[in-house]
């Protein structure tokens, strides 16, 4: 064989190994991975399944939310719940109790204008009732000599229950500092509750009111919650809170959980009646308009309408068409009323619940610290409209620093800061009260118009602020640091604005859209850190003039169904996989798009890039190409050595004579060419 003919094949043979081997590495890598193009690497699920939590109203979920989310719950409640919820369900009886004595007494023309006690389950309750002048540590000091003791040291012990009512005024106030002990032991505790009168706790700069739990065996707070634990309560009425320090009081339950603000939404038929009576019209009512006048001038009223008053009762709920005007909000009976209150210079550490409010309207919290709480620091329950929390704190409690729950509405939170907590620092939620037809038919509309702005929210285990639902909120102008996400959005929320945050060294993402959310506005905001700055899954969001930096896999990641969004005049730098990842967006629109990505260094290894490039089409076509020009260079060396058509014919010498002696010799040892 000749030389020519062996190179050609050996060189065929080396196309085919190398052919053979590209395709087996294109293989293996499309089996390592899954079939997946993502650059960036999924987590992996936890190894070990988390407990269930009983459901939480401060923490709705929605589906899908497991995808994304570290088991990080509040910490464990410290209490007995069987016993504690027993506990609860006993005083919510005794303050019926107390309800009810008043009304019979009003239906029985029982005069009970002076304060009053009831004998209640192991404890007695001293009912306040109306008068023009306040009550005073002094009246309760005469009033329950035997329950109302002071101490060596200046203080007092209150060891039963007090009840405010509808206008009576408690004064708990001293120029010089005051300190009440409230009985919380085994042998049971006290409460303070306000039910529809005012309660008013004064101090001064430097020497507040001191208000706690106080357990007579150890002569100490009552740090245990098992068997229950001293609070106050306001249902309806005013409540002010300066200069105050509340400490160790609560349990269980929002309403006992230590300093609770709750009215209630159920209608007052009083009020009905009274705004009927005000509404009468037609020839009937104006006959019952002037037996009442006759009657109040001291005349007998005409019989000849048949009526003698007994219509007007029937007649006072007939209400003209139209619009219907609202009921008048009657303080006097608290059965529709709403509890509003000032506190202002207040600190409030290791309640159950730091503050928790429900049927609150205009509540002004300033200048307040919530720390240490055994679940939450403040939260707006539901019904709390038009509520300013400002320069307060939320410091190390066991859930979240400060909770808007469902149906609350127009609060602004204004230099707030929530650092430490165990869970989110800020939650939001405006998620409908019902997904459907429900036992109490509550409406399927979300809430919103809630903003939090100029606020810190540092060091918080899970969230600096978590958005769920609802529409048109605001999170604007807030410093995030070091929280495992900064800002989180989903849900379905709607018309929400983050702008102008700056979210430093987040364990995971800065700022997180995702999960259904509309019409959302991400720019302004400056990121740093973080595996992500900006993560957007199956939402819409524009996404515009935002500086990110220092994220190790991506700037923005684009993830599901995103047609909607647009990324656009953002300013990023970093190093990772890809500036922009799209690979796992399916319907991403990237027309238009101009963001400065110079300072992004691309780190993605090299078998990720290979995978990239060798897609099944393009490795056909890189193959076949090789072959061509292999096949085009192997024709080209051809065509170079001619090689004449009949070489194969050639004679066997050319016809010269040779001399005889160079003709060889058979034998001949010096023969090196042998006899022919």
């Amino acid at each position: 064989m000749t030389e020519p003919k062996k190179k050609s094949r050996k060189g065929l043979r080396a196309v085919a190994v190398v052919g053979v081997l590209g395709i087996a590495g294109f293989v293996l890598l499309q089996t390592t991975a899954s079939g997946s193009p993502n650059a960036s690497p999924t987590p992996k699920p936890s190894a070990t399944t988390p407990k269930p939590q009983p459901p939480d109203a401060t923490q709705p979920t929605t589906p899908g939310e497991s995808k994304d989310e570290k088991t990080i719950d509040r910490l464990p409640y410290p209490g007995d719940p069987e016993a504690e919820a027993a506990y609860v369900a006993d005083e919510d009886r005794r303050l019926v109790e107390v309800r009810t004595v008043d009304s019979l007494a009003r239906w029985s023309k029982t005069s009970l204008n002076s304060p009053y006690r009831i004998a209640t389950g192991s404890a007695y309750t001293l009912v306040l009732t109306p008068r023009r002048e306040v009550y005073t540590i002094k009246d309760l000091l005469g009033l329950a000599p035997q329950t109302f003791i002071r101490q060596p040291d200046g203080g007092y012990l209150l060891s039963e229950h007090v009840v405010i009512q509808n206008g009576a005024t408690l004064n708990l106030a001293s120029s010089g500092g005051l300190t009440l002990r409230l009985a919380s032991d085994d042998k049971g505790f006290v409460s303070i509750v306000n039910y529809g009168g005012v309660l008013n706790v004064q101090g001064v700069n430097g020497r507040p009111v001191r208000i706690s739990s106080w357990n007579r065996d150890t002569d100490g707070p009552d740090t245990l919650t098992n068997d229950g634990r001293a609070y106050i309560r306001s249902l309806g009425g005013q409540v002010r809170f300066r200069y105050a320090e509340l400490s160790d009081l609560g349990f269980w339950s929002g309403r006992t959980g230590g300093l609770s603000l709750t009215g209630t939404d159920r209608p007052n038929s009083g009020s009905l009646d009274k705004l009927g009576e005000t509404m009468r019209v037609g020839k009937r009512a104006a006959k019952e308009r002037q037996a009442e006048k006759d009657a109040g001038k001291g005349k007998t009223t005409s019989t000849t309408d048949g009526l003698n008053g007994a219509g007007k009762n029937s007649l006072s709920q007939v209400l003209p068409a139209g619009k219907l005007p609202l009921p008048e909000v009657d303080i006097a009976d608290p059965e529709y009323s709403y509890v509003s209150a000032l506190i202002q210079n207040t600190t409030i550490k290791r309640n159950a619940f730091g503050l928790f409010a429900a049927s609150a309207n205009g509540l002004d919290i300033r200048d307040s610290h919530f720390d240490d709480s055994l679940v939450d620091g403040i939260v707006m329950h539901r019904y709390v409209t038009n509520a300013v929390i400002d320069s307060s704190t939320a410091d190390g409690n066991a859930g979240d620093g400060f909770v808007l729950s469902r149906a609350t509405t127009g609060i602004v939170l204004s230099e707030i800061e929530a650092s430490r907590n165990h869970r989110n620092g800020l939650t939001m939620s405006g998620l409908p009260l019902a997904d459907g037809p429900s036992a109490t038919g509550s409406s399927l509309g979300s809430y919103g118009n809630n903003t939090v702005s100029n606020s810190k929210l540092i060091d918080n285990a899970r969230y600096g602020v978590e958005v769920i639902g609802g529409t048109n909120i605001g999170v604007n102008a807030n410093d995030l640091q070091g929280n495992d996400m900064g800002v989180v959005v989903r849900g379905g929320a709607e018309d929400v604005s983050v702008v102008g945050n700056r979210v430093t060294e987040p364990i995971r993402q800065g700022i997180a859209i995702r999960d259904g959310v509309t019409k959302s506005v991400v720019t302004g905001n400056i990121i740093s850190g973080g595996n992500t700055s900006v993560y957007l899954r199956d939402s819409a969001a524009t996404v515009q003039r935002n500086t990110m930096s220092d994220a190790d896999s991506h700037a923005i990641s684009l993830v599901g169904s995103v047609s909607q969004t647009k990324v656009t005049e953002n300013t990023i730098s970093g190093r990772g996989p890809s500036a922009i990842d799209t690979k796992r967006a399916a319907d991403v629109n990237m027309h238009r798009w101009k963001n400065d990505e110079d300072n992004w260094h691309d780190t993605t290894p090299f078998v990720v890039t290979l995978k990239r490039f060798l897609q099944p089409l393009t490795a056909m076509w890189i193959f076949l190409a090789a072959l061509l020009i292999f096949t085009a260079a192997r024709g080209s060396r051809r065509i170079r050595q001619v090689v004449h058509p009949y070489a194969d014919k050639r004679p066997v010498t050319d016809g010269r004579t040779l001399p005889a002696g160079t003709v060889p010799v058979a034998g001949d040892n010096n023969n090196h060419l042998g006899a022919r």
